[in-house]
């Protein structure tokens, strides 16, 4: 039987993932507003988040009254712009308007970061708002090489020491239902807040530090409440 050729269509569903960098100034406020928070007894006893969030770590912060009114602004301005952006790539690939204009983009309040170290993980959650971010800003390269040297992982069909991974929909075949990341230093993803993703633990006696924070649109900004962080199960 011979090839039969025709024309054809495809068509997308389900969530986007955006994956791209943040600047050198970003992640430089970033990283030292982090370490200020850890050196500073007060605000390490006054910030500590663990509460709300679903993290099984045992330093995670929230940045209330760490930052100085220009350094918020730059984080600020960067993270609306990106996401921001992200609503015109999901509006391109979905071929449907969910666009929100920079000007009606808001930054809910508080980000955090996560000092994760080996052993520690974050399950299978979701947050609050309506598009999440998380940034990268220090991944040593001891995490990912144990997933080509650990005897746990090597030949494993899916080494996943220290990976992120997003979730969605059901397995009903010729369908991708997840996708694991190798994350990198000043790596950001956005995604909406509401799919599901966790980080698997690792073993290496390293630290990785992370940053997350979440976005709404004015209108919806209203109606949400402040420091709920990322829920466990959502």
């Amino acid at each position: 039987m011979t090839n039969i050729t025709r024309p054809f269509e495809t068509f997308r569903l389900g969530p986007v993932i955006m994956k791209t960098i943040i600047s050198d100034d970003l992640h430089r406020i970033l990283l030292n507003v982090s370490n200020k928070i850890r050196k500073n007894t007060k605000l390490k006893l006054q910030n500590d988040y663990r509460k709300n969030l679903a993290g099984n770590l045992t330093e995670e912060y929230n940045f209330n009254n760490a930052f100085t009114l220009k350094a918020e602004k730059i984080v600020d301005d960067e993270l609306r712009n990106l996401a921001s952006s992200f609503t015109k790539v999901v509006s391109k690939a979905q071929n449907r308007n969910f666009e929100v204009p920079l000007k009606d983009m808001i930054v809910l309040k508080p980000g955090w970061v996560n000092f994760m170290k080996a052993g520690e993980w974050n399950p299978q959650h979701t947050h609050t708002g309506s598009i999440s971010c998380v940034i990268f800003l220090k991944v040593p390269p001891e995490i990912e090489a144990e997933n080509s040297v650990s005897e746990l992982s090597k030949k494993s069909n899916t080494p996943s020491a220290g990976r992120l991974e997003f979730n969605y929909g059901e397995n009903i075949g010729f369908t991708k239902t997840g996708t694991m990341q190798v994350p990198k230093e000043r790596d950001v993803y956005f995604f909406s807040a509401r799919l599901n993703h966790l980080v698997y633990p690792y073993k290496s006696n390293v630290e990785r530090v992370s940053v997350s924070y979440n976005f709404a649109d004015k209108s919806y900004a209203d109606t949400i409440l402040e420091g709920q962080g990322g829920a466990a199960w959502g």
